[in-house]
């Protein structure tokens, strides 16, 4: 692997930020951008200080994508084209971040992560390590939609869960290690660990061992078609 970053002429890098070796940064990147507030935003009156950015080695950052203040990204993370991901959050090594995702800012995100395309997470929101997350996930962090202003919470995922694509997750929901979240289905209370669940509102339809267990014999019976 090159030690040599290979950096655009487009892309734009700010102050206060700490660029690893070996990166990968296309056309029209932009890292360390402040964040702008609107003056209707429950936030605009708090300014904010903010730590360098800091991107790690053997990091690609796909065109357009926008790395905001404050953000470390670890190691061998990759960044999907014009993926957004907002000030003060931590991505740990070898995540992928898929095309159009957005992460909102004061979030973490573990190592050996799938954020696929379009997926949307929430601020204040946790990922544990090894979680896959489906295209189109929607996260939310706040339980009465600025109605009221309270503190928010996006939902934590628990190390090795699978959400998949078009799900919904609510403010504060926690999902379990080794959860699987079935395609479309809208989450309104706490997932256990290895429990999958499908629907709206989701419920509880096998375990992660039979979950797995069909999936490893579905793949053998298709396998077996193909010769």
């Amino acid at each position: 692997m090159s030690e040599k970053s290979n950096i655009s002429k487009t892309a734009l890098i700010k102050d206060n930020v700490k660029l690893g070796k070996g990166l990968i940064i296309q056309d029209y990147v932009v890292i360390g951008k402040r964040p702008e507030r609107a003056k209707i935003s429950l936030f605009a009156q708090k300014p904010r200080e903010f730590k360098p950015t800091v991107i790690g080695d053997y990091v690609t950052l796909c065109a357009g994508a926008i790395v905001y203040a404050a953000v470390e990204l670890g190691n061998s993370v990759f960044v999907g084209d014009y993926a957004s991901i907002r000030e003060s959050t931590t991505v740990g090594e070898n995540t992928i971040i898929g095309r159009n995702v957005t992460v909102e800012c004061d979030t973490k995100i573990g190592k050996s992560c799938k954020i696929q395309t379009g997926a949307h997470i929430t601020g204040e929101c946790v990922v544990g390590d090894n979680v896959f997350i489906g295209p189109e996930v929607c996260t939310t962090n706040d339980s009465y939609m600025a109605l009221v202003d309270v503190p928010m919470q996006g939902p934590v995922f628990g190390d090795g869960c699978v959400v998949g694509a078009n799900s919904t997750i609510v403010p504060g929901i926690h999902i379990g290690k080794k959860a699987v979240i079935g395609a479309g289905s809208v989450i309104f209370q706490n997932v256990p660990d290895e429990e999958v669940w499908m629907g709206n509102p989701a419920k509880k339809v096998a375990t992660y061992k039979e979950f797995i267990g069909t999936a490893k014999m579905f793949a053998a019976k298709k396998k077996a078609k193909e010769y």
